[in-house]
């Protein structure tokens, strides 16, 4: 009788910064987190703080304030639409965007560690979107739910200098790729909660109105100027499409 043996499963850990291909779905080893929180992730931050601030940041705080979003929240949406302005510049122009201008910046650093440009890849087909915070799992991490496919996912912050959303809240948000299933976020704008009720039915609509624009960054951009203002006509109790019916008769 042949004994029975008991295999023990070893998660699969990148753990080499020479592989070619970053697996969102593996954890990275401490050494590869860490390198690549100080030589990627913040490093391409500051590369695009340093743009924006010799840029069109300007632009799109004027443009938010425009836009109707709430004034303590004016610079969260601005920083939302230069992201999306920097993700449709990539995806409309592949070969020549911040993303590889960053690289070019950095080629040496990419060129002894091809796994992060190859997350750096990634991160120039992200789409900024709409989510429902759904559950608090620690101080720096929270569940969300992606509005148009249900999709669940996790977001952790990746410093202690910024809050999580509050649960029950709708976000809208860039989240970029990580390890471990993980999404990092880079610009978020939350919703006020007691706006929730107006603005989740409104998106829904929104989802249906623009199912056949074959622009997912322009069903963005027109659903998010199109959310600023329900959130402000919701908290503030103005109805002014009702100003446009007439006097009754």
């Amino acid at each position: 009788m042949k004994k029975s043996t008991c295999h023990t499963a070893i998660p699969f850990e990148q753990a080499r910064a020479d592989s070619k291909v970053f697996r969102t779905a593996y954890p990275l080893s401490k050494e590869l987190r860490n390198q690549f929180f100080t030589d990627v992730f913040k490093k391409l931050e500051q590369h695009v703080i340093k743009q924006s601030i010799a840029g069109i940041y300007p632009d799109f705080l004027r443009f938010a304030k425009t836009c109707e979003a709430r004034p303590e929240k004016a610079d969260d949406a601005a920083q939302l639409f230069y992201w999306w302005r920097l993700l449709n510049d990539a995806h409309q122009n592949p070969s020549s965007n911040i993303f590889t201008k960053f690289h070019y910046e950095h080629f040496t650093f990419f060129k002894d560690h091809p796994l992060f440009l190859s997350w750096l890849q990634l991160t120039q087909h992200v789409i900024p979107d709409f989510f429902y915070v759904a559950k608090g799992v620690s101080p720096y991490g929270c569940y969300l739910v992606n509005l148009k496919n249900k999709e669940t996912i996790k977001m952790i912050l990746h410093d202690s200098n910024h809050a999580l959303p509050e649960v029950g809240s709708i976000i809208s948000a860039v989240l970029l790729p990580f390890s471990n299933q993980l999404h990092l976020p880079v610009a978020m704008y939350e919703f006020d909660t007691d706006a929730t009720e107006d603005i989740a039915p409104t998106l829904k609509h929104l989802y249906i109105e623009y199912a056949e624009e074959p622009d997912p960054f322009q069903v963005w951009l027109k659903t998010f100027m199109s959310l600023l203002l329900v959130e402000k006509y919701s908290l503030s109790g103005e109805e002014p499409w009702k100003d446009s019916e007439g006097p009754a008769t």
